[in-house]
């Protein structure tokens, strides 16, 4: 590891400070969850379906807390017991069912990682699961690092965006500064 970092560094002329790490592995959990919700408005907005996938991801965290999510995947929306593959603005229905797939790994399996890259002074961006990824572009002639540059970008539109929350903690003086910028 430490002759390879090294060796890629010197190719590309500076030091690699985040990366998004590729993971292979049999230990990956794939979970489908599926849930149903009752709509008390008139239409079904985008920003409903953020509340109700927001909920999804808390109900995953809080069941499976020994787990760092890789992948949030939107399998089917079902309105009304009317289905779509993908979610149209403004849908009317009463009733909303979401099939939510989580493919995630270990806690444990994340911090030995993490520690590893952490002597090179490397932090892991975020994780991503392969089969997932050549599973999506399965006909798809392209090579591994173009399929994943074709995710992160957001080809897949049922992939759900999980942004994670600030918890750094900023120091009397940086606060100081920043409200002051």
């Amino acid at each position: 590891l430490e002759d390879n970092i090294f060796k890629i560094e010197k190719l590309a002329g500076q030091f690699i400070k985040n990366i998004y790490l590729i993971i292979e592995n049999k230990k990956i959990l794939n979970l489908n969850i599926s849930f149903k919700k009752k709509n008390y408005k008139e239409t079904i907005t985008y920003n409903y379906l953020k509340e109700i996938l927001v909920e999804a991801k808390d109900l995953f965290k809080e069941n499976y807390q020994d787990q760092v999510i890789l992948h949030m995947l939107l399998v089917k929306y079902f309105v009304d017991d009317k289905d779509y593959s993908f979610f149209f603005e403004e849908l009317k229905g009463k009733n909303i069912r979401l099939e939510v797939k989580f493919i995630s790994i270990s806690q444990n399996i994340s911090n030995i990682l993490s520690k590893v890259l952490q002597k090179y002074q490397i932090k892991i961006v975020r994780f991503l699961d392969q089969n997932y990824i050549e599973n999506y572009f399965e006909d798809d002639l392209s090579e591994l690092p173009e399929m994943i540059y074709r995710i992160k970008s957001g080809q897949n539109q049922n992939e759900v965006d999980l942004v994670p929350k600030n918890i750094e903690k900023k120091g009397f003086f940086e606060k100081f500064f920043q409200l002051f910028s």
